[in-house]
């Protein structure tokens, strides 16, 4: 291997792998204690029940475990003043599915309580069936708005629309569950099965005056539906006995109540004659007006950066308020801009917060707004075009603050076209947006585009194992990157083609894809990033010499790297860059703001992350001192050009002892990750030199070519180099790039 240049680093900048032998990508951060290595941590580590501590509002998405089968749509809803009952609905089909009494849900303690599902925290009240879909027109889920500790859910049934409430009714001892409807004029008869009762012996329905009543009695128990308005109840002894709501058809508005119980047989008919005197209650219209303030307003003081007024780009962080009233968790996980210059930043756990006083001098006085919760592990969050979308595992919600008090009141599915899973790892994350106002995101089985309008759902692209990153560039570029395991040999960029597979599954060879998937734009060591974040595009026009890049986030690693792109022949190829920035937090998430044109970054603690802190709000400001690096790569049949931000010093430059370069393979294979094989020697593991036979820079002084003979392709190169600009100021670094081909012209031609 070539000698290189000495030059002391501060150990500041050690930001990426560092090792003098063939084994150097053994070697830790520096930055890291052996405590912080991510990849030596355990599940131990992640082990963390304080989301049990959270008062997480009146409601949460989630999946939620019904007693007959799990919700992938799932919605936890607080009833009664003092929370004495909770229901669950399932978003999909716009129906009650259980009720249960006592406390509101459990958390799991698993890796931060994100790989699980929650559990009702008390006795089960009643079940409905799990096909309790509406019949008469096809549902759709509109959302829902909050009132104080109530909601009024929205959903259409067909062209009908239909608000509904839930409630508790209490008294003599009995607590029962109240549904108010509001249901909008409708030609056809619908139909709803609202419980059930497994091994019912006997049924009955009646009517007395104007209440009907409907009871199931089986040797588990009696449960009994009573209603008032045009409706009727119908209730069949089954292996399965249901009781089901008709509503015949009406040209009005019409106002409607069901009252839900279940519990011993004993005592049926006691509650039958206390819910059949429950008198009507109205639909509000003052539920649809916004409620009091729940959430005041929090302040924090931020920290500009202490680095040297020489340091290019720095990082000032805008401190979190992870200590607040109501235990809420800040494990930040996406971060755009609203008009006015504010930040939206949701949380893992379902909360967004809306930040203001960026600007402020010495981000003194940092005011935090508790602006919504309950939303379903959110991994993304665009403001478009001026309303904040977020993205959780069951759907696009947009959200609304209709009375300026800034708290959401107003939360309105604006796509449930996602194919949610109820596993406990299959996270949808990264929303993007073009400038058509198509939304982008991504997950375990692909790539998805969703129309304008929320409509419509297309698949891209597919192939990648537990994605956690992707982008949508100016030009519609789209980046993706999965996590290194199975099929997955390590950490890679890839930048998508249309209807490509990209390998996690197993190999699908074709004449077009003679490797089974499609290659990636780079591949990435494990240990320089372990768990990539998303893809950010940096202003053309602003951000200093980085102005125009594609930058990637490492969540593992806390870190930003640019990324190189060359492409031959169609083939996308390029490397990263690691820079020299920290995050207290796993980056995942970064945005431009208009504002400040500075690039501002979200993360999360999480398993296998050097992140000390949940989350993190902090911002990448480019300084104006100067700045040296790598800014261009093109990979021709006698060498390797790399362009650089300023003019080098020549001596050095064309000095082949300032570079080292070594190169390696990946075994894609069923096995989680790979090792690194030797090109020569596919069977050995290691690394192979890579000699530079010669170094020119170019006239003006910003391009360098190193003639490699014997360059082909490889899968993972490594250079190291250590210059100086033609000021004197001296900089290393380490570029990590793939080759899929070689330009065919030579360097001289260029």
């Amino acid at each position: 291997m070539a000698v290189l240049r000495s030059v002391q680093w501060p150990v500041l900048t050690l930001l990426s792998l560092w090792a003098a032998s063939p084994l150097l990508l053994a070697a830790v951060d520096p930055l890291l204690t052996p405590q912080e290595e991510p990849w030596k941590q355990t599940e131990k580590d992640w082990q963390d029940s304080r989301w049990n501590r959270t008062d997480v509002g009146s409601f949460l998405a989630s999946t939620l475990p019904a007693p007959n089968g799990m919700i992938a749509k799932g919605l936890s809803i607080r009833v009664g003043d003092q929370g004495q009952a909770a229901v669950g609905y399932d978003t999909a089909s716009a129906s009650l599915r259980f009720a249960w009494t006592g406390g509101f849900l459990n958390f799991p303690s698993v890796r931060f309580g994100i790989n699980g599902a929650p559990v009702p925290a008390g006795p089960m009240l009643f079940t409905a069936p799990s096909t309790n879909a509406w019949k008469g027109g096809e549902t759709h889920w509109d959302g829902f708005h909050v009132h104080g500790k109530q909601l009024v859910l929205r959903y259409h049934v067909g062209s009908t629309e239909i608000l509904e409430t839930p409630w508790v009714e209490e008294g003599d001892g009995i607590l029962a569950i109240r549904r108010v409807f509001r249901v909008g004029p409708h030609s056809g008869r619908l139909e709803l099965p609202v419980q059930e009762l497994m091994e019912s012996t006997g049924a009955h329905s009646e009517s007395i005056h104007d209440v009907r009543a409907a009871t199931l009695v089986g040797k588990k128990g009696a449960v009994l539906v009573t209603a008032l308005g045009p409706v009727e109840l119908h209730a069949a002894a089954e292996t399965f006995g249901r009781i089901t709501l008709g509503v015949p058809p009406s040209n009005q508005t019409e106002t409607l109540q069901l009252i839900q119980w279940g519990g011993s047989a004993d005592r049926l008919s006691d509650v039958k004659a206390w819910a059949m005197k429950r008198p009507a209650t109205p639909f509000s219209a003052e539920l649809l007006k916004p409620g009091a303030v729940r959430w005041p307003a929090l302040t924090t003081q931020g920290q500009m950066s202490t680095a040297p007024k020489s340091q290019a780009y720095v990082v000032d962080t805008f401190t979190v308020p992870y200590e607040n009233p109501w235990n809420a968790l800040m494990f930040t996980s996406g971060v755009d801009f609203l008009p006015n210059g504010d930040a939206a930043v949701c949380t893992l756990h379902g909360d967004v917060w809306v930040v203001s006083g960026l600007d402020n001098a010495g981000l003194r006085n940092l005011r935090w707004k508790r602006f919504a919760t309950g939303l379903f592990q959110p991994l993304g969050l665009r403001v478009v075009p001026g309303a904040i979308h977020v993205l959780g595992r069951d759907q696009i919600t947009r959200l609304e603050d209709t009375n300026g008090d800034g708290e959401a009141d107003e939360y309105h599915c604006f796509s449930n076209l996602i194919p949610t899973s109820t596993g406990s790892h299959d996270y949808v994350t990264s929303l993007e947006v073009d400038a058509a106002h198509q939304f982008y995101f991504i997950d375990p089985l692909g790539i998805h585009r969703i129309s304008a309008d929320g409509r419509e759902i297309k698949t891209l692209a597919t192939g990648w194992r537990n994605p956690n990153g992707m982008s949508v560039g100016p030009d519609g570029t789209i980046t993706a990157t999965p996590q290194q395991g199975t099929w997955t040999p390590s950490s890679q960029i890839s930048e998508v083609k249309m209807g490509g597979y990209y390998g996690f599954g197993g190999p699908k060879i074709t004449p077009q894809t003679p490797l089974g998937y499609e290659p990636p734009l780079c591949w990435i060591p494990h240990p320089v990033d372990n768990s990539t974040g998303s893809q950010v595009w940096s202003p053309v026009d602003r951000w200093g010499p980085l102005g125009g890049q594609l930058l990637s986030l490492s969540f593992g690693r806390c870190a930003l790297y640019l990324v190189l792109r060359d492409k031959v022949d169609g083939q996308p190829q390029g490397g990263v860059v690691p820079l020299k920035v920290r995050f207290i937090s796993g980056s995942m998430r970064g945005t431009f703001r208009k504002q400040d044109g500075q690039l501002y970054v979200v993360g999360s603690q999480g398993w296998q992350t050097a992140g000390p802190r949940d989350g993190c709000l902090q911002r990448v400001r480019y300084t104006g001192a100067a700045f040296d690096e790598i800014i261009g790569l093109r990979c021709h049949k006698d060498g390797i050009r790399l362009t650089f931000t300023r003019p080098l010093e020549r001596s050095a430059a064309e000095d082949v002892g300032s570079y080292g370069l070594e190169q390696w393979n990946y075994r894609y294979s069923s096995q989680y990750g790979s090792k690194e094989y030797s090109v020569k020697n596919p069977q050995a593991e290691g690394h192979d030199e890579v000699r530079v036979a010669s170094a020119v820079l170019s006239p003006d002084g910003r391009s360098v070519s190193l003639r490699i003979p014997d360059l082909g392709p490889v899968m993972q190169m490594r250079i190291r180099y250590s210059l100086s600009a033609s000021d004197g100021k001296a900089f290393r670094g380490d570029l990590y790039h793939t080759i899929h081909a070689l330009h065919p012209e030579s360097m001289s031609a260029q």
